[in-house]
């Protein structure tokens, strides 16, 4: 059966690891194990070559570890040695030295697949010149965008900041407003700038549609108010079948949930609402009507 890639492209905190497992969940999509393969903004210069070789020697050395100290192996199947496999090549080779299909070498001869894919947030960055160098490589994708209230999806994002990043000290409501709200007043600052990328999904849509025929947006608040709706949607996208009753089960579980409960002050609140009318707006006009989540 001829293969097509789909891709997930974003955005981030905005479902795209629970899309990456709604897929994976059909006997005819293979999705990577790794999920955020980072290849491309990482071949772009987007995401600095030593982060992803850090972080793949990280899961890599914690594989080792749990292989070490098990007493039985029945975790080792073959998506599992997919999953160590792209690890160790993104680890000890430089991104210029990897094909993307070889992190794929496991799956692309299967002849049952009809599409093979992942999902990095991160290829929303990519700019026209990108994506089509993208294209040359992975042909005529099928692309899809997940797509969150913008206030809130930047929210989470800087619960991500501080709960996994520089700031994981700061848990007190005063220096987190502080901190927020010198990045948002900071245009120059790298994360704003990706933040604000990110929330412009009207921008993405005519990025990735000057290359790619296939493109497809869903909405965040539909995977809590009508997920059969987004199953449908994937479908009809793939034209493929979906079992839809085994799979409203997927949509109960919080995936990469923050234990960080932080909530912004009104002031921020009101100064992120004013700072993403544009694209709420964008949001309204895609979907026909406004994206609360």
């Amino acid at each position: 059966m001829e293969k097509s890639f789909i891709l997930g492209i974003g955005s981030q905190r905005a479902g795209s690891t629970f899309l990456a497992r709604l897929l994976n969940q059909h006997p005819e999509i293979a999705i990577h194990p790794l999920k955020e393969l980072h290849y491309f903004d990482t071949k772009f210069g987007l995401r600095d070559e030593e982060v992803l070789k850090n972080f793949s020697k990280v899961q890599l050395d914690r594989e080792i570890n749990e292989l070490c100290n098990a007493q039985k192996f029945d975790f080792i199947t073959y998506e599992w040695q997919w999953y160590v496999k792209t690890n160790y090549q993104l680890f000890t080779k430089p991104i210029s030295a990897i094909q993307y299909f070889d992190l794929f070498s496991d799956v692309v001869n299967q002849n049952y697949l009809k599409f093979i894919g992942e999902s990095t947030p991160e290829y929303m960055l990519l700019n026209s010149t990108q994506i089509n160098k993208m294209k040359e490589i992975i042909g005529n994708a099928y692309i899809i965008l997940m797509c969150r209230n913008p206030v809130q999806r930047i929210v989470s994002a800087f619960r991500l900041l501080i709960e996994y990043g520089q700031h994981n000290d700061l848990y007190n409501q005063d220096k987190c407003d502080e901190l927020f709200l010198n990045l948002i007043n900071n245009n120059n600052n790298i994360w704003t700038k990706r933040q604000i990328i990110y929330n412009n999904y009207q921008e993405a849509l005519q990025k990735y549609s000057s290359h790619f025929d296939n493109i497809l947006l869903l909405p965040y608040d539909d995977l809590t108010k009508d997920p059969q709706k987004i199953i449908k949607s994937i479908a009809q996208f793939t034209n493929l079948e979906f079992q839809e009753q085994s799979l409203l089960s997927l949509f109960e579980k919080k995936i990469n949930s923050l234990s960080l409960k932080y909530t912004p002050n009104p002031k921020i609140i009101s100064k992120l609402t004013t700072l993403f009318e544009k694209q709420q707006q964008d949001l309204i006009n895609l979907f026909g009507y406004p994206l609360i989540y």
